[in-house]
């Protein structure tokens, strides 16, 4: 099956600097759950790197047309401003192709931190993870956050731990009630839960959460890591291929037994071969989904 266009809705960046020694990086930015995951003290990483050049030779190989490059959930706003000028470094070397989200703290200068970002050129927020950055649907940071986006026509991506699942260093927990508040509280914000929502989708099955939840979207990223590939026929028949965008997590190993660099490509073949999808479905998963959510922040730009 051969796609014309493909959106990565998932991907991370970050400068040499980090790259050279991310330990020690992140203890001089006071960083320590980004140090417990991608630089584990008794395994091997599974964080893989990328320059630009090398993610644009990566997304030429695999016939990505566009990514979308994903602040982190720093514990510190001023960790989340140094990043929105990296993300926005990388955009401007190649505009066609990269398309920035902000890193964001949920605190008391969430909306200075969005001003700031939106004029760096930047399109959504996230990834946010409410567990690290100390915030849920009632914090009054988070609230604004959402007014503003809403307001903006910015999506939010939001990490979403599994909710049943293996223990691994770094595994802090996002309660999925707290997802379901967001979206009835402002239900015109687009949500982007990560990693499938954590299980959220199966829930959709609640007719009324169903429509509580009509403007979130679930992506694929890190799917090899968690999931086997027949998750995708699954997912699109529990809640549908309008509600699925493709994410890599690119550059995270996702298959560390056999990748010793970063890759696009495997993931993508092993999708479109063997996750039983119809052109159509692919199609939506792929590329109109978030081609769409992301209209509302090119229109506002």
């Amino acid at each position: 099956m051969n796609l014309n266009l493909i959106i990565d809705s998932h991907t991370h960046c970050y400068p040499p600097e980090v790259v050279a020694d991310p330990a020690n990086w992140a203890r001089a930015w006071q960083e320590p759950h980004w140090e417990a995951l991608v630089a584990p003290a008794n395994k091997p990483s599974l964080q893989g790197w990328a320059t630009p050049q090398q993610m644009l030779a990566a997304m030429d190989t695999a016939g990505v047309t566009q990514v979308v490059l994903l602040g982190w959930y720093w514990e510190h706003e001023a960790t989340c401003r140094w990043h929105n000028q990296v993300i926005a470094e990388w955009v401007q070397t190649a505009p066609e192709r990269f398309i920035g989200f902000a890193a964001i703290l949920p605190n008391e200068n969430v909306l200075d931190q969005l001003e700031s970002a939106h004029a760096l050129g930047l399109r959504g927020v996230g990834e946010l993870h409410m567990g690290i950055q100390k915030f849920n649907s009632q914090s009054l940071a988070w609230q604004s956050l959402a007014e503003w986006c809403v307001a903006h026509g910015w999506p939010v991506n939001l990490h979403a731990t599994e909710c049943a699942g293996h223990l691994h260093p770094g595994r802090v927990e996002t309660p999925l009630q707290d997802f379901v508040e967001m979206a009835r509280a402002a239900p015109e914000l687009q949500l982007i839960l990560a990693h499938w929502g954590g299980g959220l989708p199966f829930f959709e099955q609640n007719p009324r959460l169903r429509e509580t939840l009509k403007n979130v979207c679930y992506d694929t990223s890190a799917t090899p890591l968690l999931y086997e590939l027949e998750i995708f026929r699954r997912m699109v028949d529990l809640v549908g291929a309008e509600k699925i965008v493709f994410g890599s997590d690119y550059p995270l190993r996702v298959y560390p037994r056999r990748q010793q660099q970063p890759d696009m490509t495997h993931f993508l073949q092993e999708i479109q071969k063997n996750a039983a999808l119809s052109s159509a479905e692919c199609d939506a998963i792929f590329y109109k989904n978030m081609n769409r959510i992301l209209s509302g922040s090119a229109a506002e730009a």
